[in-house]
């Protein structure tokens, strides 16, 4: 493969950056790499609404990609003997009082809790309302009344039950198909249960530092030494580089760069973290919903310039991917969550510039 011209690249990003409407955008980075080496490095805009020139190797939160690291988690731990996908998820966690797993789970008044297996859960095949995507109105003035607030798994636990979300779930247990982070929060609790520690310090332990991946961090349940800039994103003209996220946890916690991720998702497909039957597991898409992409283990299946992309979305326009068969890396960071534009198109058209 051919890098694309620089030129015309860093005219298509600028063609889309936006200080002054709803949804601004100030900036937009990509970053296209495989075997022989990058391709595409460009950023375009600040790093915030008046902040300084953003550079490709700035920190962003992935957000919900991740996802791709408590998956690729849990798949080690199965690989050690630990658990098993199949396994259901109860007996594990069924000492966690806050939970209250036999209340967890309510559809058509009879409760399903002890029949969500692990698999489900990675899935997003339990059938678990979310408290982002089912009570967004609710759930963003909760947050915004005190955007400094810190959480932990218990008051996103706490949450789930008072927006009575535990008797809203979508259909039993692997009866169809619906995205929520309340699935990786169970994980996210089945993998500090397991392992004996933190969350975040089981992700150092098994990913970070093996790779060493000096740029990445798990957002406000770790200490961190990186002093690297920022770029800001936001929802709306609302900058959330000044709310607390912690709410977003083991759904989406992460903060790292375009390069830290390259890394990562290479290793993950050279099994350099897991294994290749693992990883076939991973990847074995399922259908999910309408006009909704094929969904994995913690990964959705994509396609740009018909070539097929394994990885993850997160909610503030990012996304990290690699295909398989050209052995290519595709990251990138809108930095809006709700842009004016198509950001498929957006992308799409870059990664077709690329020969």
């Amino acid at each position: 493969m051919i890098p694309a011209n620089a030129q015309n690249i860093n005219q298509l990003l600028s063609s889309k950056l936006d200080s002054i409407s709803e949804n601004p955008v100030h900036s937009i980075s990509v970053y296209i790499k495989n075997q022989d080496g990058v391709l595409i490095d460009q950023v375009a805009g600040l790093r915030a609404k008046e902040g300084e020139k953003a550079l490709s190797t700035d920190q962003f939160r992935i957000a919900s990609s991740t996802k791709l690291f408590v998956s690729t988690i849990v798949l080690q731990l199965q690989e050690e003997g630990k658990l098993s996908l199949t396994d259901k998820v109860y007996p594990y966690l069924k000492d966690i009082e806050y939970l209250k797993l036999d209340e967890f789970h309510y559809y058509d008044n009879l409760a399903f809790a002890k029949e969500i297996s692990i698999e489900q859960l990675l899935s997003h095949k339990s059938g678990l309302a979310d408290i982002f995507n089912d009570k967004q109105e609710a759930f963003f003035e909760r947050v915004m009344q005190n955007p400094e607030r810190q959480y932990q798994p218990k008051d996103i636990v706490d949450l789930y039950f008072e927006f009575g979300l535990h008797k809203e779930t979508k259909y039993k247990p692997d009866e169809g198909w619906h995205y929520s982070d309340m699935n990786y929060v169970l994980l996210g609790l089945l993998i500090e249960k397991l392992e004996q520690k933190s969350l975040s310090q089981s992700i150092r332990d098994r990913i970070l530092s093996p790779l060493d991946l000096k740029d990445t961090y798990f957002e406000y349940y770790e200490k961190t030494e990186t002093n690297k800039a920022r770029l800001h994103q936001y929802i709306g003209n609302i900058d959330f580089d000044m709310v607390n996220t912690s709410f977003d946890w083991s759904g989406g916690g992460v903060v790292s760069t375009h390069q830290d991720l390259a890394t990562f998702i290479e290793a993950l497909f050279n099994k350099k973290l897991i294994s290749e039957t693992s990883l076939q597991k991973m990847i074995a898409v399922q259908p999910t919903i309408k006009d909704h992409l094929p969904y994995g283990l913690g990964v959705y299946k994509s396609v740009y310039n018909n070539h097929t992309f394994f990885g993850h979305y997160g909610f503030y326009g990012t996304y990290i991917g690699y295909c398989p068969r050209t052995k290519t890396v595709l990251s990138y960071c809108i930095s809006q969550a709700t842009p004016s534009f198509n950001t498929y198109e957006f992308v799409n058209a870059i990664v077709e510039s690329v020969k």
